[in-house]
């Protein structure tokens, strides 16, 4: 069963993804099928190469990623407030940030490999590391793509047995970046994306409707109409009222789920989220299971990686969470998000197929 249970869960997803994106954006559907097709053929070459093979080759893929958010910063062409997409042949685009977690978890896990302490020198290196692609991010600007990179990656940081001289210096940073980024860094719509949320919760509270709501409150509250009108069973594939009207932002990525919950109801939604458990249990057992350190590393990172993008996305449609344009892992519509995710499962597979236990163990 180990053999075929990620490619097995991938199909199971795809087949959702596609089926959705058909009722509510079909003029988006051969490019997702096509990027799709493309991520699955990476998936099964990427899975053929041995583990040992992908951390040789990280420190050339961790240098192209940043000679490509480089060149972005530089070259690139603004596409929805930010420059990064590279635009390629036949109308594609790829976005080179998506693949930033695992060519960083890929680099970090081969550093860590060699070192037998985690000593003040090996934590700067890890920091530097880290905040290079991080700040060329930021710089596009990706908010939401930075805040998941940098909770992913921070189990290199957190997985190691800190001092509390380390311990502090990072909570330092850490409070020094975050007055950065809302003073130096955030554009105006990113601060009214938060500020809307936070006038949004407290119109929620007090049961007061605004005449001046904001882009972000509205959405928002567009998001939580379309769950809600879901109900049991859904109004049927095809049938959604806010996501066909456009009453419904950025209906396939951002808030696919809210598009997904409006046609196929609680039962729908309740079968989705199971997929993401089963997948999310399934990373986090083989990152028990397997006895190398930097096979465990980069295991938990994608753990982390799918756990952080899914609660962030689901979160922002239940208007728990500000919105920050993170989309769902495998459902939204992005060519450059499903090859990513597939091209990081690949790797995944590659430690999985390798590993052996005794027959009657779970998913063997």
């Amino acid at each position: 069963m180990r053999k075929y249970f990620l490619s097995g869960i991938l199909f199971l997803f795809t087949v959702l993804s596609l089926t959705t994106l058909r009722s509510i954006a079909p003029e988006l559907l051969y490019k997702q099928a096509t990027s799709l097709g493309l991520a699955f053929l990476i998936f099964f070459i990427v899975s053929k190469l041995p583990f040992a093979f992908h951390l040789k080759i990280a420190k050339y893929l961790y240098l192209l990623l940043n000679l490509l958010l480089l060149f972005l910063l530089i070259y690139g062409t603004v596409t929805r407030g930010i420059t990064a997409w590279l635009i390629l042949p036949f109308g594609f685009k790829f976005q080179p940030s998506q693949i930033a977690i695992p060519v960083v978890a890929l680099y970090l896990s081969n550093i860590f490999s060699k070192e037998s302490q985690f000593t003040s020198a090996l934590l700067l290196k890890t920091l530097l590391i880290i905040a290079l692609p991080a700040i060329l991010i930021l710089l596009e600007p990706d908010f939401g793509t930075v805040l998941v990179f940098l909770i992913s990656i921070s189990i290199f940081l957190f997985f190691n047995h800190l001092s509390h001289k380390q311990f502090l210096g990072l909570c330092c940073i850490g409070f020094l970046g975050l007055l950065s980024l809302w003073f130096l860094v955030f554009q105006d719509y990113q601060r009214e994306r938060l500020l809307g949320f936070l006038s949004f919760k407290q119109l929620e509270a007090t049961s007061i409707v605004s005449t001046e709501e904001s882009s972000s409150a509205y959405n928002a509250r567009q998001a939580l109409i379309a769950v809600g009108s879901g109900q049991i069973w859904g109004r049927g594939i095809g049938q959604g009222v806010q996501s066909h009207l456009r009453f419904l932002p950025e209906r396939q990525t951002d808030f696919i789920f809210a598009s997904f919950a409006e046609e196929w109801g609680f039962v729908g939604t309740i079968f989705l989220l199971l997929l993401y458990f089963i997948l999310l249990f399934f990373l986090l057992y083989m990152a028990y299971k397997v006895d190398d350190f930097s096979e465990r590393l980069y295991l938990i990172v994608l753990f982390v990686m799918f756990l952080t993008q899914i609660f962030i996305n689901i979160g922002m449609n239940l208007a728990i969470l500000p919105i920050t344009g993170i989309t769902l892992p495998f459902l939204s519509y992005g060519g450059s998000s499903v090859i990513s995710l597939f091209y990081a499962l690949g790797i995944a597979q590659s430690i999985i197929g390798k590993f052996k236990v005794p027959a009657t163990n779970l998913f063997y």
